[in-house]
């Protein structure tokens, strides 16, 4: 996947297409998940024997927002592959606006969502949004029950990364990508993933 992402910037035009650049994405925070998942697996075995009980609600919640955040960094792969970073570099409205008036500017209304900087930088921005209010219900939810220590470890890592990885994001678009904080925000969303992931295995 990676030469064939690749493959697509020697051409005409040196840079990749954002379809192959956000499955390469993807496949690797598969691939990690799947590692992760495995080494939690062999690591907690003996720490799961003693669990206490977490109820069904919040192993539910955990499994939407591994996918959330899952799908946040899908969305981040587009915006990189198209450089929507680069446009509406004010926050927290897009140069005024909640919804830039340019956001269906493409026809037909669809390619919107993979070439257009307006619509890609929005839904990266809703799913941060949607983000950002579920983590802290979920968080609170979590103290109303007797989880095991691990789970609200993972409840606490999980709040802790989304705030710093949120706050990498909003510099990144700000100071309009440098590549340090670019490369640390991809760095943040490994982390935040590890986190949501880590949340789940614990709430077993």
């Amino acid at each position: 996947m990676g030469w064939y992402m690749v493959k697509s910037g020697l051409v005409d035009d040196p840079r990749v297409s954002q379809y192959r650049l956000t499955a390469h994405l993807g496949l690797a925070f598969l691939i990690f998940a799947a590692m992760f998942w495995v080494a939690l697996d062999l690591l907690c075995r003996q720490a799961d024997a003693g669990s206490a009980w977490s109820p069904a609600r919040l192993r539910h919640a955990a499994s939407w927002l591994v996918g959330l955040v899952f799908l946040m960094v899908l969305s981040g792969g587009l915006v990189a592959g198209i450089r929507a970073g680069f446009a509406y570099n004010t926050f927290p409205l897009m140069n005024g606006h909640f919804v830039p008036p340019e956001i269906l500017m493409i026809e037909p209304w669809w390619l919107n969502f993979f070439y257009n900087m307006a619509t890609v930088q929005f839904d990266h921005r809703l799913l941060a949004w949607l983000l950002a209010a579920l983590v802290p219900w979920f968080w609170f939810a979590s103290r109303k029950h007797d989880l095991a220590p691990r789970a609200r470890l993972g409840a606490n890592l999980l709040l802790g990364m989304l705030v710093i990885q949120i706050a990498l994001g909003i510099s990144t678009l700000l100071l309009v990508v440098p590549l340090s904080l670019a490369a640390l925000h991809q760095a943040g969303a490994m982390l935040l993933f590890a986190a949501a992931l880590f949340t789940r295995h614990a709430l077993r």
